[in-house]
């Protein structure tokens, strides 16, 4: 890393100790002096969610079974930004572009071997150690450097897409087959409206027709 990379970085580091301090603005960034459009931060935030659930990315088979892609859950962030409530309205598209972007420099300033031609986040393989120095790497690396409110936000973002994974967001809107949710059993998004057959749908003091007692004198749902 050069003496100006370093500077930067150094500067940066307490900027994000600032504003993780004193809880300001939405999110701090490692790099402040890039800035992505969603279209140049798509295959880097794919990248991400494929580290999240891996599959098949980059023409390589990274696991047999179906990933991030397969579910579209860069798809679904990006409908979903900017329209999710407290606590996850930080998840916007400035958020996601800002986080493109710091994963690519991270991947620029911290790839080994230092100094060859570095990939971009999305271009590295999948790899958790230091000696892959692949994405998951990074993605721990960035987690362990930057803690309290940076850290809990991209652990939020992290978790989110897990759960779109499950959801299967291009089943529901491309009639493709679900690919996430047969893992767990989920069949996915349900409609708007309500279902009635919920018991919070009922009026108040309507009794629920699957709650028995025990033996004990327990409450239980079957």
């Amino acid at each position: 890393m050069g003496e100006i990379d370093r500077r930067r970085f150094l500067q940066a580091v307490g900027a994000a100790g600032a504003i993780g301090a004193f809880g300001l603005g939405t999110t701090s960034c490692v790099n402040p002096f890039a800035s992505y459009t969603m279209g140049e931060a798509r295959h880097t935030l794919e990248g991400l969610w494929d580290a999240i659930v891996p599959g098949t990315f980059n023409g390589i088979i990274e696991d047999p079974g179906p990933g991030a892609m397969d579910a579209g859950v860069q798809a679904w962030m990006e409908s979903a930004a900017g329209t999710l409530p407290a606590p996850l309205d930080y998840i916007t598209d400035w958020f996601l572009e800002a986080w493109a972007a710091d994963l690519d420099w991270w991947a620029d300033d911290f790839h080994f071997p230092l100094g060859d031609n570095t990939p971009t986040f999305g271009d590295l393989p999948l790899g958790p150690t230091l000696a892959e120095s692949g994405r998951q790497y990074k993605i721990m690396l960035m987690q362990g450097l930057f803690g309290g409110i940076i850290n809990l936000q991209y652990f939020g973002a992290v978790s989110l897409a897990k759960l779109a994974f499950y959801c299967d967001f291009r089943a529901h809107t491309a009639g493709t087959a679900p690919v996430g949710g047969p893992y767990i059993g989920f069949p996915g998004a349900v409609g708007m409206g309500p279902t009635d057959h919920f018991t919070y749908n009922a009026p108040a003091g309507s009794p629920d027709p699957r709650v028995i007692r025990t033996a004990g004198d327990l409450v239980a749902v079957p």
